[in-house]
């Protein structure tokens, strides 16, 4: 059955973290002993909501399961390196769970809709080159539904929808990004500068799965390939370039090549969150 939820639920950025901290994978827990063990560490959560347990395994960080009216959560291997990350690497960590709501959307029918919402938000907004006003926000992603995915049925009460109060949840997110690319007093997009060229491979293994491209081939490093790679991390297309120059120096996942038709680089394997 397609999955039709558009609307980006409640599921804030510090809560989901408290509940991926609280995660094993030994033991699987339901919802309310989850809260039950922040409450007993002095780390509760404002919102008791199940939301935030569904967003970790909708990003894959969690395994889900049920069985008769028990429904149980437990730390799935990407999950456990992402809190691995954030214990040891914390100012990546925004990035990181940023990239798995912008590139966790793979077009299936199954896929969740609301992680193709973040990523058509994010787009906007590297388009737009501000912060636009929620409802606008809100009025572009209503269109591109309409667009991408006519046969749905707008009008029904349960199921497709998206309104400014989901793509503030979106605002919210990224808005966690350090250095943010905006905030709400300064609506401009701050492209930004980062020091860690993992986020560019991130960047160009996304660009090259949007693309349809194979792993290994050679594509030219155009202005247009790099302002998309820049914008899943809303880099500088300066400092993209220059974290991609430092990968090929540091690591054997690409391979830049000077051709006529310009600067080539080819992504040899898939780049992941476990790369790094």
């Amino acid at each position: 059955m397609e999955d039709t939820h558009f609307y980006i639920d409640y599921a804030p950025y510090e809560e989901v973290r408290k509940v991926l901290s609280c995660l094993t994978p030994e033991t699987a827990m339901t919802a309310t002993e989850v809260f039950d063990a922040l409450e007993s560490q002095h780390d509760p959560v404002k919102s008791q909501r199940t939301e935030i347990l569904r967003r970790l395994s909708d990003l894959g960080l969690a395994r889900y399961a049920k069985q008769g009216s028990r429904v149980t959560f437990s730390i799935t291997p990407l999950g456990a390196k992402v809190r691995e990350i954030d214990a040891f690497d914390p100012e990546v960590y925004p990035d990181v769970m940023h990239f798995l709501h912008f590139s966790s959307y793979d077009g299936s029918r199954e896929a969740r809709k609301y992680l193709w919402s973040y990523r058509r938000c994010s787009q906007s907004a590297w388009r737009e080159g501000r912060l636009l006003p929620l409802k606008e926000i809100a009025a572009q992603i209503q269109s591109q539904m309409n667009e991408e995915f006519p046969y749905l049925d707008y009008t029904a009460q349960i199921g497709a929808r998206f309104d400014n109060t989901a793509a503030g949840r979106w605002a919210q997110w990224v808005g966690a990004l350090r250095p943010p690319p905006f905030t709400e007093k300064a609506r401009t997009l701050h492209k930004r500068t980062v020091l860690r060229h993992e986020l560019a491979l991130l960047a160009l293994d996304d660009t090259y799965r949007s693309r349809g491209y194979r792993y290994g081939d050679p594509v030219i490093l155009d202005d247009a390939l790099l302002d998309e790679a820049a914008n899943v991390f809303f880099l500088d297309p300066v400092c993209c370039r220059q974290l991609i120059d430092l990968a090929a120096r540091v690591t054997t996942a690409i391979a830049l090549r000077d051709t006529l038709a310009g600067t080539s680089v080819a992504l040899l394997a898939p780049y992941g969150i476990d790369r790094m």
